[in-house]
């Protein structure tokens, strides 16, 4: 059975242009005073209500909406990395939610999750930035391994790092079928929203839980179906790497090494994490061999961005909602030989001191939509 909880404060399929995600929402910064981040989950969504007074941004509204029915069917999941993802029920879930919210405002921004995208960086000679809107698709042909008709291209041309070479740019490149482009358009439609803007939910994180410090930094954000793992280097995304490792496998871990009904081994995850309690004493050998496998991919990827910059990653940041189980993030630390935190959304905007407890039990899974309706205030 779907369970459906609510934490709360107080037609017809177009083509949708959004002509580059980055700079979608340039000439439409300064009317916005609230806007709405969402980010849709394989399993979950969730919202934000962002204003902008004075110069402050401050939180008005969240909600996060959990389908748990995943864990006993597989087809119960809101999206998959096949990257389907059924309009109608997803629109009818957002509009239950944005229901129970009572946001003041239409306009939103979603996240786009990573398996939904082909990301690389390219290196190119150095050329005027006026040329790049021609330059770039000519190049992105050798990049993007489907034809340049079906998806929608994104850029963005990264400050350069010191000791890099002189008149060489790189740039983040995004290609994002326009098949999923115009899903999310129509899901927005159907809900009786507005979108502006779309965004990789990779860049949306790094932006609300990465410090304004330059340091070195691989952000990892663990879901339910799958981990996303980016090195934010000079205040930007530069390498990338997704693997199917993630929430659901810890969960299913259990289930199967304790007898139990993944709903039971879901609660008993959340609980406990990977600590050994007198009730519980086999989790550690349970769910480290899953760790293991995410760490070594972010060891992996470390080493291809040392190996590649000659910069070495100084910090890690975890978030999503596969590492607020208790322990993981000591083990994380632990493993990796380095200072590890959990990534914290909401310090970057205020908010009644009376939600800091219940904030702090969930932040790390707001880091997208978060870091998405921070993208208008930018």
């Amino acid at each position: 059975m779907s369970e459906i909880n609510f934490n709360t404060l107080g037609s017809k399929l177009k083509a949708f242009d959004l002509k580059g995600f980055f700079e979608a929402a340039r000439g439409l910064l300064f009317p916005f005073s609230s806007v709405l981040g969402i980010d849709i989950g394989t399993t979950t969504i969730k919202a934000v209500e962002l204003v902008k007074e004075d110069g402050a941004i401050s939180l008005k509204n969240y909600g996060i909406m959990e389908n748990f029915g995943h864990l006993e069917r597989d087809n119960a999941a809101i999206q998959s990395s096949s990257l389907k993802i059924v309009d109608e029920m997803t629109a009818m879930l957002l509009k239950e939610l944005l229901k129970q919210m009572g946001p003041t405002v239409k306009e939103a921004v979603f996240s786009l999750p990573a398996f939904s995208s082909f990301v690389t960086v390219m290196d190119l000679p150095g050329v005027d930035e006026k040329e790049f809107a021609q330059a770039i698709p000519y190049e992105a042909r050798q990049y993007v391994p489907i034809p340049l008709s079906e998806v929608v291209l994104d850029w963005k041309i990264l400050s350069p790092l010191p000791g890099s070479l002189p008149n060489r740019t790189q740039v983040l490149l995004i290609a994002v079928s326009q098949d999923v482009v115009n899903k999310y358009y129509r899901i927005a439609e159907l809900a009786g929203l507005k979108l502006k803007a779309l965004e990789l939910e990779s860049v949306s994180a790094a932006r609300a839980v990465v410090s304004s410090d330059p340091t070195t930094t691989v952000v990892v954000d663990v879901g339910s179906r799958a981990t996303s793992i980016s090195v934010v280097d000079e205040k930007d995304v530069r390498m990338t790497h997704d693997i199917d490792t993630a929430g659901n496998d810890l969960t299913m871990a259990i289930a199967r090494g304790m007898n139990l009904s993944p709903i039971k081994a879901e609660e008993i995850k959340k609980n406990y994490g990977i600590l050994a309690t007198k009730d519980h004493q086999y989790l550690p050998s349970l769910l480290t061999p899953l760790l293991d496998l995410i760490i070594s991919e972010i060891q992996k990827t470390m080493k291809r961005y040392a190996d590649k910059n000659r910069r070495e990653v100084k910090k890690a940041v975890l978030c999503g909602g596969g590492v607020l189980p208790p322990g993981i993030r000591e083990y994380f630390e632990r493993e990796l030989k380095m200072k590890t935190e959990l990534g914290n959304p909401f310090a970057k905007v205020s908010y009644p001191t009376s939600l800091e407890p219940v904030l702090k039990s969930i932040n790390s899974q707001f880091s997208s939509c978060v870091g998405v309706a921070l993208k208008l205030f930018k």
